[in-house]
């Protein structure tokens, strides 16, 4: 059984499904053409390991002012990097040896952010119970502090977690027609994604992280076939945690009957 699904067949895999493709950044394997062509047409990239995970191997990548092509973020050693070179090329070097650690993808940037600027990203737990896919729980992080510059929202960078209720309604400022109409476009496509997903990684849970793009679309920024569930249980009153336990409680007491 296979332990993970890397980041470029994650894309290649869900690409396939006509909705969930409407739902995806542009993504390439990584080159210095395909990081340059993606770099004409977006403010800014992400470069990302295809393996990394806990918000490593990971650069946001944009041209200043000047002209320089910057790189900020996290090498897979997890030390913070913020670096502006002359020539795209200087910062390939850093990324070696590439094909050991899993090979990059170059990813479109989504401007996922408050109206305020601060990234924005969602975790969507989704469990199978009796051969139908569950939401167990969702809940909303917002980049803080230092973290912004790289737009890498992970909470062993730096972030703020809540309830996706507050996310929306007062950091994105939706109406409730609007924050009903993301949620429910956020639970189709999570239990799609991890419909597919399990075709090539059987899991009974995974972690659907996603961004909301300036047009109120959401989009799949990455699925985690081992999600942590800790944050789960520190919203609210616990109650999201309480409910993911139970269901895996269910699955496993349904397999033993059988």
């Amino acid at each position: 059984m296979k332990d993970r699904l890397g980041k470029w067949k994650q894309y290649t895999l869900l690409g396939q499904h006509p909705l969930l493709s409407k739902h995806l950044p542009e993504t390439k394997l990584y080159s210095i053409e395909n990081l340059s062509e993606l770099l004409e047409r977006y403010e800014y990239v992400y470069l990302k390991n295809n393996r990394g995970g806990r918000g490593k191997g990971i650069y946001k990548v944009f041209k200043s002012n000047d002209g320089l092509h910057c790189f900020n973020g996290y090498p897979l050693n997890g030390e913070k990097i913020k670096k502006c070179v002359v020539n795209i090329e200087d910062f390939h070097p850093i990324l070696h040896p590439i094909e050991r650690f899993g090979g990059y993808i170059v990813q479109e940037g989504i401007k996922s952010l408050t109206p305020d600027g601060h990234p924005l990203s969602i975790r969507v737990h989704v469990q199978t119970l009796n051969g139908k896919w569950l939401i167990g729980g969702m809940y909303g992080m917002i980049a803080i502090g230092k973290t912004m510059e790289s737009g890498v929202i992970n909470m062993d960078r730096g972030a703020q977690a809540m309830r996706l209720d507050k996310l929306l309604s007062v950091h994105l400022k939706l109406d409730k027609t609007e924050k009903n109409k993301v949620i429910n476009s956020i639970k189709t496509i999570s239990i799609l994604a991890a419909e597919m997903v399990a075709s090539e990684v059987p899991r009974i849970e995974y972690g659907i992280d996603l961004g909301i793009s300036q047009s109120g679309k959401p989009i799949i920024f990455e699925i985690n076939t081992s999600p942590a569930v800790g944050l789960f249980s520190k919203m609210g009153n616990g109650e999201m945690g309480k409910r993911i336990k139970a269901i895996r409680k269910m699955h496993k007491e349904n397999q033993i009957d059988m």
